[in-house]
């Protein structure tokens, strides 16, 4: 209960902050103080060829439906070689990602190309992936903005 106190003096107003479903715990905050441990980085690299596509996932820590689809690209991983990087949306240098995706993780890109938001199914990671090992993923519509939903 100390370390959230502390989380929440080292916010600049009490709305700078969303909170957890039936919790008190702020899920992320832009202050000089992390209430969190930052989740970006790599998650793995493919074992396979040097040109294999990475996908990238804009999550945060806790974020349970970022697991899920951590855990059905780990299943295709083997038949269909990628690499995984995530990207934490509450870190400050990816401040432009939050305000884009904070209602809406996670959010996969094929490479810089939007992909898909919210759940993945087998099917839709496979189909995904083969196309950027074939060189004909393009960009998938409904990536979403929430900062432009803001503005208007």
């Amino acid at each position: 209960m100390v370390f959230l106190a502390a989380c929440i003096r080292a916010l600049p107003s009490a709305n700078a902050f969303l909170v957890r479903p039936n919790t008190r715990a702020p899920i992320g905050a832009w202050s000089n103080s992390r209430c969190f441990a930052s989740v970006t980085g790599n998650v793995y690299t493919a074992d396979a060829k040097d040109d294999s596509p990475t996908v990238r996932l804009f999550t945060k820590e806790g974020c349970t439906l970022c697991d899920k689809v951590k855990d059905v690209l780990i299943q295709v991983r083997e038949e269909f070689p990628h690499n995984l990087d995530q990207i934490d949306i509450t870190d400050s240098e990816h401040k432009e990602w939050f305000d884009k995706y904070k209602y809406d993780i996670p959010v996969l890109h094929m490479e810089t190309k939007f992909w898909i938001k919210h759940r993945m199914t087998l099917e839709e990671a496979r189909e995904g992936i083969q196309e950027a090992m074939n060189g004909a993923f393009g960009e998938r519509k409904g990536d979403p903005n929430a900062a432009a939903y803001e503005r208007n």
